[in-house]
């Protein structure tokens, strides 16, 4: 008979866990496990990985280090010294040499002969890639609200910075939020949105639908990246006021202002245009519903479905926990950002599909992206 733990009986796989976790508990069993080299191999790697999670937050702080310093951008199409980048930085040599070295251990940059340095692949992509620069340096606010997890894991509305940043997932009338604190969230989502836009299109055919309305568009990076790649879909913004002006703004600049049109409003209460909404068109929520509790959630979706006609096409396309190691690292990180934030989870497609269902839709498809670690796809109809 197998012994009873809380209530429900162990399973031979726990059993086995449990007997394995005493095995590797024993600093007699590591040390026979260090003697031979295939098991040593197992072994070092598996401190590896500890060490890792020990010294992560070392990484970040040389990352952050080498952005707020300007350093891959002045890397770009250059092969520059020691000397040449530490006046750059303004940092002493002996401490721009430690800088530089730790940046290529972490895979930044990459040391050439007579002291001089040039960009590796992750550098070159932090330089080429504005949005994911400022993602960087806004991730200090993050670290400052994890400064005290435990409390953050006790508080049901915790008083952070992330929480203040992100003024529409608390405010009681979102549509009054003014151009003062959109304008801060609303300028990174923008320039972050790059390669989470041409992930989704690269992952769905956006060429037959007649419009594609956006809800919670921002200032319209996915759209008009969708509008320059197929001259078919109608284009159409929903978001709120202040929000919305903005996005008529890069509209405007992107020349798309013929074939699209942006509306002011709360998505989780006012209606969306009906003559946008029909069995030709698509509706997109790209990385809003991660950001709002469920109950909201569902305001969001009832609302979206009840403006939208039968048969109208609805996309959610976010970072959603799963088993692929993108998912898995993606959940990792999301929830607890969205902890520190105060509002929203990463959830599984089967969680999004539940709340969908919730709401009224029906025909789902879950779909893979090109990159998992950024968005998997939900498809749905009214």
């Amino acid at each position: 008979m197998m012994p009873d733990v809380g209530g429900a009986p162990e399973t031979w796989s726990t059993r086995f866990r449990l007997w394995r976790n005493r095995q590797i508990a024993s600093s007699r069993f590591r040390q026979m496990m260090s003697r031979w080299p295939v098991t040593r191999w197992i072994a070092n790697r598996k401190s590896n990985q500890m060490f890792h999670l020990v010294s992560g937050f070392v990484h970040s702080q040389i990352l952050w280090t080498c952005v707020r310093l300007d350093l891959f951008n002045v890397l770009v199409d250059r092969c520059l010294s020691t000397n040449e980048l530490a006046k750059h930085c303004d940092l002493p040599i002996d401490r721009m040499r430690l800088l530089l070295q730790q940046a290529e251990r972490l895979g930044l940059i990459l040391s050439q002969t007579n002291d001089r340095w040039l960009l590796d692949d992750a550098g070159a992509v932090i330089a080429s890639d504005r949005g994911l620069a400022l993602m960087v340096l806004h991730h200090q606010m993050f670290y400052r609200d994890l400064l005290k997890p435990d409390d953050l894991l006790r508080s049901q509305y915790p008083q952070t910075e992330l929480a203040s940043y992100w003024a529409y997932a608390h405010h009681q009338a979102p549509e009054a939020i003014g151009d003062e604190n959109c304008a801060p969230y609303s300028e990174l989502m923008r320039e972050s949105q790059a390669m989470m836009t041409d992930c989704i299109l690269g992952s769905h055919h956006f060429g037959n639908y007649r419009t594609v309305t956006d809800v919670g568009g921002g200032e319209a990076a996915f759209l008009t990246a969708l509008g320059q790649r197929y001259n078919k879909p109608y284009l159409s913004l929903f978001d709120l006021p202040a929000v919305a002006k903005r996005a008529r703004k890069r509209l405007e600049e992107a020349k798309l202002t013929q074939r699209a049109e942006v509306h002011g409003g709360d998505f989780s209460k006012d209606e969306l245009p009906a003559d946008r909404l029909g069995k030709d068109d698509c509706v997109t929520l790209i990385r809003i519903l991660c950001d709002h509790d469920d109950d909201r959630v569902l305001r969001i979706l009832r609302n979206l479905h009840r403006s939208m006609q039968p048969g109208c096409h609805l996309i959610v396309a976010e970072a959603m926990a799963g088993k692929s190691g993108g998912s898995r690292l993606a959940a990792l990180y999301f929830s607890h950002y969205f902890l520190a934030m105060g509002s929203g989870r990463c959830r599984s497609t089967d969680e999004i599909r539940a709340l969908l269902t919730e709401a009224g839709f029906v025909a789902f498809r879950a779909r893979t992206s090109t990159n998992p670690l950024l968005a998997t796809l939900v498809l749905a109809q009214r």
